[in-house]
């Protein structure tokens, strides 16, 4: 990359907003992408716009977290329309940099065409060896089945802090966190691992956490760019692996791995392996007996059940009340009894915990 890059990074950060509400409008108008691939672009694009934003404080694009941004983001891309990617963000900037008359057009857009085309070239090499089509080796395979055999003997949340001890010793990482996923809220909440206070405060909308929007297995040798920076300063983070749960496509949360502050490489078996172990942990929270061990452990009222219900359709007080024909006050009650029951804090933790428990599907 050769141009001068800071009058690029500083009319993105300038411009950020603008140049956002101008790729979700070209988007939405380019007819040949589906309802979901247009909201796979618009995420991808939002998140490659923030990205070199922030590159803005090194005053040049640096290759290496570049790499990574793709990394990140290559399954959110369709590989047969990943064409419209690149022509997006050239009209969006064209589009703007025209509307301000901006007097360095010319350099800014060839610096941009260099981090796009790099972007790109990253982006085709990764395609050349996916994930998917890796085997795993002998050693590799006897880690997923000593996983397994944990898997087996366990049965109940409860067991779970347990499961991600005994994750760590199997992989060999010296922290396993693990995230529950709320469908309804779209976000994500740190539940179990050690320091769990710490683990607690670890939560939001999963559309600010490009880690969580794209459901995929990733690996991250420098979390700064990808990973708020309060999650960093606030477990020491290095480099770090994040693994979705799921299972028949009912996405459970997330487990991230990492050696507490220690930098590590990891290559795609590795992360491969990973991911397979966090399919066969989705399949342990799926399992029919399991959800019904956590019902059974909630004894809960038919009212505080339908209010509960309520709120995980995201219902106000105030609606609850007029559906139900109660008060308000009444309602209010059996929000603070559903709290207790559950040891949340807020609404929201209500929610969030109920989903793990299996008591709202």
């Amino acid at each position: 990359m050769t141009h001068e890059q800071f009058p690029y990074l500083l009319f993105l950060k300038m411009y950020r907003s603008d140049l956002q509400n101008e790729a979700t409008a070209y988007i939405e108008g380019i007819p040949d992408l589906t309802a979901i691939e247009k909201r796979q672009f618009h995420l991808i694009s939002i998140s490659f716009l923030q990205f070199l934003a922030n590159q803005m404080k090194q005053q040049q694009v640096n290759l290496e977290a570049l790499q990574y941004w793709v990394r990140v983001h290559q399954h959110g891309l369709p590989v047969d329309k990943s064409n419209y990617f690149p022509i997006a963000i050239e009209h969006v900037l064209r589009t703007v940099l025209d509307s301000i008359d901006h007097s360095n057009k010319e350099a800014i857009l060839a610096t941009h065409e260099e981090v796009m085309n790099q972007s790109m070239r990253s982006f085709m090499q990764l395609l050349e060896k996916p994930i998917a089509t890796l085997e795993l080796t002998k050693a590799s395979l006897k880690q997923l089945d000593a996983f397994s055999i944990e898997l087996i003997q366990l049965n109940g949340t409860e067991d779970l802090p347990l499961l991600l001890v005994k994750a760590e010793e199997i992989f060999q990482f010296k922290r396993c966190i693990f995230y529950s996923y709320n469908p309804w809220l779209n976000e994500f909440s740190g539940v179990i691992g050690a320091e769990l206070p710490k683990v607690q405060r670890m939560q939001g909308n999963i559309e600010i956490e490009p880690v969580f929007t794209l459901k995929k297995p990733i690996f991250l040798k420098d979390p700064a760019p990808y990973v708020q920076q309060v999650a960093i300063d606030l477990f020491g983070l290095s480099s770090v692996i994040f693994i979705p749960i799921e299972y028949e496509q009912q996405l459970f949360g997330w487990i991230s791995f990492d050696q507490m502050g220690e930098t590590f490489d990891c290559d795609n078996e590795k992360l491969f392996l990973l991911e397979q172990a966090g399919k066969r942990l989705g399949m342990y929270l799926a399992r029919k007996q399991l959800r019904n061990h956590l019902n059974h452990r909630m004894q809960l009222s038919e009212k505080e059940y339908t209010i509960l219900y309520l709120l995980a359709e995201g219902y106000k007080n105030k609606e609850i009340a007029n559906v139900l024909f109660l008060s308000e006050f009444t309602v209010r009650d059996y929000v603070q009894r559903l709290m207790d029951k559950l040891q949340a804090n807020n609404r929201t933790q209500i929610i969030s915990t109920a989903f793990r428990m299996g008591l709202v599907e």
